[in-house]
């Protein structure tokens, strides 16, 4: 019921492999640092609010206002824009940075990839070209994770260790 609240409030139809994920583990329910680089998994419901804020926006004169500094990483997988309505967070960092869904990829991107975009993000950053193989990569870099005091260190202790 959640996961059908959520699409339609957001307009979109999720991946199967995406709602698949919410329907076993929907979010960290602990208010801290989250598990995935310091950032937590979102529930639905926090999904849902995320992209409000973002709507809250004035999403034109954002991305107007802003057309001189963002960027895509690759070039021409995602479009350069400050907020898009069809990028949905999935993660948050408790800085206004997620990773999530991009539904309205740029010229070489795909539907469904997962990207890294918020606040602090004027390159967008292309994380995997689905969700699965954004878990896949998850769970390579947990199983590769050396812990201290709770983080990750070494290979693995950025986002960038993923690509």
């Amino acid at each position: 019921m959640e996961l059908e609240s959520l699409e339609q409030h957001i307009g979109i139809e999720l991946p199967v492999d995406v709602k698949a994920f919410l329907s076993i583990h929907n979010g960290q329910f602990y208010r801290g640092l989250g598990l995935f680089f310091e950032s937590q998994f979102l529930s639905t419901s926090d999904i849902q609010l995320r992209w409000d804020g973002w709507r809250e926006l004035d999403e034109e004169e954002m991305n107007e206002d802003c057309a001189d500094y963002m960027k895509s990483s690759p070039e021409g997988y995602i479009k350069p824009l400050y907020t898009n309505k069809y990028w949905i967070p999935l993660t948050f960092d408790w800085a206004g940075n997620h990773i999530g869904v991009d539904f309205d990829p740029d010229s070489k991107g795909k539907y469904g990839q997962i990207i890294a975009f918020g606040r602090d993000e004027d390159t967008k950053l292309l994380i995997a070209d689905n969700f699965s193989d954004f878990i896949s990569k998850f769970i390579v870099a947990l199983d590769a994770a050396k812990w201290e005091g709770g983080r990750f260190r070494g290979e693995f202790d950025t986002m960038s260790g993923l690509l």
